[in-house]
């Protein structure tokens, strides 16, 4: 009777050891970014910059909004205007691809990333994304991407480059450079949300 006993103790604890990996295994996939999810979102980014296409960006942007980061890292230099740390409604951009801000110069997407279009998906260089902390507050992320860039040979000269970070959460597409120990350029931080690789954000660092 115990040995009965045992033996259908051991199996209850085995189904339920089954059941949680099954579990872990059919929600970890909706974290991680593959090579598919990257090249394709970037393929659809890449060209509906250069196209202009709305319908095609607002397809690759988080519906929840898009935060819009604008920091003068190299000064304010007489009248730059105040800096920008919004969200913002992914619908108000225009057939510029721009967003218009109250009281401030328009927030030009093309104007952030001269090298596009992406000549070559594969042939983009990957680096790691060295977040000092995984989370959305990305009005703080200059250290963070500053880190990622130090020494890196595309910050010579603001040639195009891919972020990722460790946990495979974000992906980011950057075109700048480090000048005097000021970091500049252009960043898009995309994210997975819901299972899709969306655009989370844009940092435009002046």
């Amino acid at each position: 009777m115990i040995t009965r006993f045992l033996l259908i103790f051991i199996f209850s604890l085995s189904a339920v050891g089954c059941k949680a990996e099954t579990k872990d295994s059919k929600t970890q996939p909706g974290i991680s970014i593959t090579e598919a999810d990257t090249e394709t979102v970037l393929t659809i980014f890449s060209n509906a910059i250069l196209e202009k296409n709305v319908n095609s960006f607002l397809s690759i942007t988080d519906a929840k909004g898009i935060y819009l980061v604008r920091k003068f890292t190299s000064g304010n230099l007489g009248g730059r205007g105040p800096e920008l740390s919004e969200l913002i409604n992914p619908l108000t951009i225009n057939d510029k691809l721009q967003f218009p801000i109250k009281n401030q110069t328009p927030y030009s997407v093309k104007s952030h990333f001269p090298e596009l279009p992406i000549k070559s998906y594969k042939a983009l260089p990957r680096r790691s994304l060295l977040l000092e902390s995984d989370a959305n507050h990305f009005d703080q992320w200059e250290s963070s991407l500053k880190k990622s860039l130090k020494g890196v040979p595309e910050a010579i000269k603001a040639d195009p480059v891919l972020l990722v970070s460790s946990s495979s959460k974000y992906l980011v597409y950057a075109e700048a450079q480090i000048i005097d120990d000021i970091l500049v350029g252009g960043f898009a931080i995309f994210s997975m949300q819901d299972g899709k690789l969306k655009l989370v954000s844009l940092v435009q660092l002046l």
